[in-house]
């Protein structure tokens, strides 16, 4: 038995110290040509576009910035210290078109004019994944008040662009902050 779990031992070390990790198996050839600047730019643009196009009451555009997979997730706090999660995207689309239609009436009634983040931490695990956190500050219907929230993404690039895979929102429902007091760098 000794001798068995040796061998194999000695077998996964070799494995293992013949892989090489990802950037370094790659030749000048073969390098990517991987721009972060770019992917991060267009990942944000589709985090806004998502945002505006959720707190304006547009379904259609608001579902277009989702990925609509199985394995997508948006998480988020409710007022009374309660947390619901939507999993999967027919969760989120009934329950992101059920807010719009409700509390949005496709539009007719903005809940938030204004909406202001903090420069986004992104992390990209590869060419495709990435995930970013930040704060917000979500006005009130009078723009007078911001209530903060700490968000997070996990975007997945499909084949037609980036797409998001995970919302968590968790919204500070006390204090308000004043307009003329927030202070954003």
């Amino acid at each position: 038995m000794k001798k068995l779990f040796s061998i194999l031992a000695t077998g996964l070390l070799a494995i293992v110290s013949c892989q090489q990790p990802a950037e370094k198996q790659q030749t000048p050839d073969t390098e990517s040509a991987f721009d972060q600047v770019a992917e991060t730019e267009a990942i944000l643009e589709v985090i806004e576009n998502e945002t505006k196009c959720f707190f304006e009451g547009n379904y259609a555009c608001w579902a277009k910035n989702w990925s609509h997979q199985n394995y997508a997730m948006q998480a988020w706090n409710n007022s009374d210290g309660s947390a619901d999660a939507a999993v999967g995207w027919d969760e989120i689309n009934a329950q992101g078109k059920n807010w719009i239609e409700q509390y949005y009436k496709n539009g007719e009634n903005i809940i938030h004019p204004d909406v202001k983040k903090e420069k986004p931490q992104v992390k990209f695990f590869n060419e495709n994944l990435a995930y970013l956190i930040w704060k917000q500050y979500n006005a009130d219907q009078e723009k007078k008040f911001y209530r903060v929230s700490q968000e997070t993404r996990i975007m997945e690039k499909e084949s037609d662009g980036w797409k998001i895979v995970n919302v968590s929102a968790f919204w500070d429902v006390m204090p308000k902050i004043s307009v003329d007091s927030l202070r954003i760098e």
